[in-house]
């Protein structure tokens, strides 16, 4: 999408396939802290404290802190992204609306005007 606009210079009219990145990265974000708890030491150690320098290891060695610090910034980025592209897409639409009340409103002077000269003459 973000590809789309710098090529054409405009968002893509498929409001819909913006809100669905939008719900995907949300529903990764719940996955995140709901299940994983990645960020969190696990239950366990508070009952067997001898686990946790096995813990801390393990932590260590597959660099967990490391890979939740990368992918809390990924996300971030496709968020940021995604609200981008979802305030051009309202303010397309506000223009849009914006333009038919200036429409009306010519119309309705043109109708004033034509009706002006019709009793005039």
């Amino acid at each position: 999408m973000a590809e789309h606009l710098q090529r054409h210079g405009r968002g893509s009219h498929q409001g819909r396939e913006l809100l669905r990145h939008i719900g995907a990265t949300l529903q990764i974000q719940q996955r995140m802290v709901g299940r994983a708890e990645v960020g969190e030491k696990p239950e366990i150690l508070w009952d067997r404290p001898d686990l946790e320098r096995l813990f801390l290891r393990l932590e260590q060695e597959y660099e967990i802190r490391e890979r939740q610090r990368a992918l809390d910034r990924k996300l971030q980025v496709i968020g940021d992204t995604a609200q981008t592209l979802l305030d051009l897409l309202q303010n397309n639409r506000t223009l849009r609306v914006e333009w038919y009340i200036v429409l009306l409103i010519v119309v309705e002077i043109a109708l004033s005007l034509y009706e002006l000269f019709l009793r005039g003459h």
